[in-house]
């Protein structure tokens, strides 16, 4: 993959711009029933997504994966474009739509107030968090306890939280993302953090993203060692 042309940058600079505008830092109107996790994994310039549906215990009720072809390399601020359309694709497969959906990436703690969780929230008109082991932008005081949380803030604007989900390790940055309020963006990771860093739904949709990923690569395998028997 070539690094993307001067003017094609500008254009999704352009588009992120837009999208921000239309990013509502309100809700849910209703109470979340159902809680639904995004991640992607990659293999050269393919990206594996998996969305997962959850109940109010937790459980499991609904899952997709997609994988789609990507043609946008990595680039900070620019990951929708590289991870978004998979994305899409496996939300829009889920059978039930969420109430909410957990997005590995930033939410409005990003340059343009677009990250990947903003962007797919607009895009599909849904509430989102994003949830990130980094973030892009933004200042905070890092919590020293376990399941506090700070401000992270920027040019005396409230981003969202870091949150110290295990002893020992980094914290987590949750941000809203589109349709959900600060407080709300929170309170949703916050009743789906268990004992990992990440909040339950988002790990377990990375687990299924390797594991599609994996799959992937060994039906692959199969085909390349089936060919090679037949020439």
């Amino acid at each position: 993959m070539v690094a993307l042309e001067a003017s094609r940058f500008q254009d999704l600079l352009r588009i992120q711009t837009n999208i921000a505008k239309q990013v509502v830092l309100e809700g849910p109107a209703c109470a979340v029933e159902s809680i639904g996790a995004v991640a992607q994994s990659f293999a050269a310039d393919l990206v594996f997504s998996s969305a997962l549906l959850f109940d109010e215990l937790m459980n499991v009720i609904d899952e997709s994966t997609a994988i789609v072809k990507t043609t946008v390399p990595y680039i900070p601020g620019l990951l929708f474009f590289r991870e978004g359309p998979a994305a899409i694709a496996a939300v829009k497969k889920l059978r039930i739509r969420p109430d909410v959906l957990i997005v590995h990436g930033c939410g409005i703690n990003h340059p343009r107030f677009a990250g990947l969780a903003s962007h797919l929230g607009v895009i599909l008109n849904i509430s989102t968090v994003g949830v990130s082991k980094n973030t892009l932008c933004g200042s905070y005081v890092e919590p020293d306890q376990l399941r506090r949380y700070a401000l992270l803030t920027s040019q005396g604007r409230s981003l969202g939280f870091v949150l110290k989900t295990v002893a020992g390790a980094k914290p987590i940055f949750i941000s809203p993302g589109n349709r959900i309020s600060l407080q709300n963006a929170l309170h949703v990771v916050e009743c789906c953090v268990v004992n990992h860093r990440l909040p339950e739904p988002l790990r377990l949709a990375h687990i299924k993203a390797r594991q599609v990923r994996s799959a992937a690569r060994r039906d692959e395998l199969t085909m390349l060692r089936a060919d090679d028997t037949t020439n």
